[in-house]
């Protein structure tokens, strides 16, 4: 047996143990690291995100709209004409997994968009809480084109206290509103009762929109592009849609060359003012392994303890999605690499007798 599959059932006995393994997602690719969960409709391409809230029950509360996954997507601009991506039949999709989150790639005979969603860590923080959504458009077509995006997130968990959204300059968006090149905000938020969504849209590792709109979904989901704002609307379309907020990030056209690409990165997860800081090359060992061999070899929680207790049962879990990742690759692990798992499987091992 190879050290990859021994290890793993090492794991799997260890994840058994502790109670946490739980069934893949039924309708679409889905995937965990730290408080993170990302299920991707193979059907529509569309992304779900969750947080999780209660480890022991392994519950899960989504960040985004889930109850109809459908209610966010990119918008792809090419030469004028508007692509709602996972609908529009001129783009086909597919969907996989990677080392670092999952990829879905939608590619036409004129442009090639490809949407890295990978998981991440806000500043400070041991365990992934968030998702680095980067967006590379590339101009496969046989003359130069102009090519824009727009990602039409439909937020929900602030609409039963109607404090929609919130940003670093404003404490309360109640109606309507453009964030444009002149204005310094650097995230939104939309605060619910066990989490806090946040998207960061300035710093470090993230392309800034040419602008943004905070308007009621169906306003904005109706709108194949943008709109000017009237600031006397709050986030209710009657009859249609009431008290339903959505935000849209806009990276206007702009000339790409035959074969030339552009892209647009944005990060999305709990919120942290203090944002979510480009991650280091991780060398030999793989990021998803630097960031559990983080979370249990160099942590200076003491076992037992009710933080560190949290802080292991994510640590299983996270360490047997990323052999199953090694093992369903076909590609050897590097050797630091299986001296991290070891490493961590050991000392997971030794704490669990604390517990």
């Amino acid at each position: 047996m190879s050290k990859p599959a021994s290890l793993r059932g090492a794991l799997l006995a260890a994840a058994l143990a502790f109670g946490i393994l739980g069934l893949p997602g039924a309708f679409g690719l889905e995937a965990k690291e730290g408080l993170v969960k990302i299920v991707i409709n193979e059907s529509t391409a569309r992304l779900s995100v969750y947080r999780l809230v209660d480890v022991a029950k392994g519950r899960y509360e989504a960040l985004v709209f889930d109850q109809d996954p459908r209610t966010s997507f990119a918008t792809l601009s090419v030469d004028g004409k508007q692509y709602k991506l996972g609908d529009a039949s001129d783009y086909r999709f597919t969907v996989s997994r990677t080392d670092t989150g999952a990829r879905v790639e939608f590619r036409s005979a004129a442009c090639v968009l490809r949407e890295d969603i990978d998981f991440a860590k806000s500043a400070g923080a041991a365990l992934a809480d968030g998702l680095r959504l980067s967006f590379t458009m590339e101009n496969v077509s046989q003359k130069d084109a102009e090519i824009g995006l727009r990602l039409l997130v439909d937020t929900w968990l602030a609409e039963k206290s109607g404090l929609h959204f919130r940003t670093d300059k404003r404490a309360r968006v109640v109606s309507e509103t453009a964030i444009g090149p002149a204005d310094e905000d650097r995230w939104i938020a939309t605060p619910g009762d066990r989490a806090e969504l946040m998207l960061a849209f300035a710093g470090d590792g993230v392309d800034r929109p040419d602008r943004i709109l905070l308007a009621n979904w169906k306003r904005l989901n109706d709108e194949p592009w943008a709109f000017d704002v009237n600031v006397a609307r709050n986030f209710t379309l009657l009859p249609y849609s009431v008290n339903d907020s959505a935000l849209a990030l806009y990276w206007d056209p702009v000339l790409v060359p035959r074969g030339g690409s552009r892209k647009a990165v944005t990060v999305l997860g709990a919120f942290n003012e203090k944002g979510y800081p480009p991650e280091a090359s991780a060398g030999a060992v793989d990021p998803a392994t630097s960031a559990i061999f983080s979370q249990t070899v160099l942590s200076a929680e003491s076992a037992g303890s009710e933080a560190a207790m949290v802080s292991d049962l994510v640590a299983v879990r996270d360490l047997v999605s990323r052999i199953d990742r090694a093992l369903s690759s076909g590609k050897p692990p590097s050797e630091e690499e299986l001296v991290a798992w070891k490493k961590i499987l050991d000392l997971l091992e030794e704490r669990k007798k604390g517990y």
